[in-house]
């Protein structure tokens, strides 16, 4: 009988690790598939990052987006309350310019001012009129600094134009005089010539 046909191998291929003869018949090797499993896993691990970070970039615009949306409804009659501010200085130097009394023009004037300023404070507007207090460079403009006597620097001693405020957001700053250091009107002694 004949014997079956088997392949011939080289006595060198006999030698051969089974590393290295799979790799020779383009099997896989361990150490192979174990790089290669571990360059998966680092792209995955890579592709995984790159979409948690897209991720965390949609919810950042989606919540800037949102206050966006927010500041916009909150403050979207900002700019007729802002056309309206120099109504409200008439009104007052209206009333100003009257003088005190039982004048029925001067009680209409006064009504009407009310009746504004009693809408645009449910609104939100609120006066900056801050006689007495300490300067705040947040919320007034000095236009003067007066040396006053008996009171303390930094305190504002007229208020020439109110300023307004609007839900927490400053519309016009108050344009104030400060009280100021005394003034050293004594001429300086000499001490000897140059």
């Amino acid at each position: 009988m004949k014997k079956k046909h088997e392949p011939h191998v080289a006595p060198a291929e006999q030698e051969a690790t089974p590393e290295a003869r799979a790799a020779a018949f383009g099997a896989p090797v361990e150490g192979a598939r174990s790089e290669g499993l571990d360059g998966e896993v680092a792209r995955l691990r890579a592709r995984e990052d790159e979409l948690l970070r897209a991720l965390a970039e949609i919810q950042n615009v989606n919540r800037r987006r949102k206050q966006e949306a927010e500041a916009s409804v909150k403050f979207a009659a900002e700019p007729l309350v802002r056309e309206i501010l120099p109504v409200l200085d008439d009104f007052e130097r209206a009333l100003r310019a009257f003088p005190e009394g039982d004048d029925p023009l001067r009680a209409g004037v006064a009504l009407v001012h009310g009746r504004l300023v009693a809408i645009l404070e449910r609104e939100g507007l609120e006066a900056i009129r801050p006689q007495g207090d300490p300067f705040d460079p947040e919320l007034h403009d000095a236009i003067a600094h007066l040396p006053i006597p008996g009171v303390v620097p930094g305190t504002v001693v007229e208020v020439a134009v109110p300023g307004y405020r609007y839900r927490d957001r400053v519309l016009r700053h108050a344009k104030v005089v400060v009280a100021a250091d005394a003034v050293d009107t004594e001429s300086p002694t000499s001490g000897g010539g140059l």
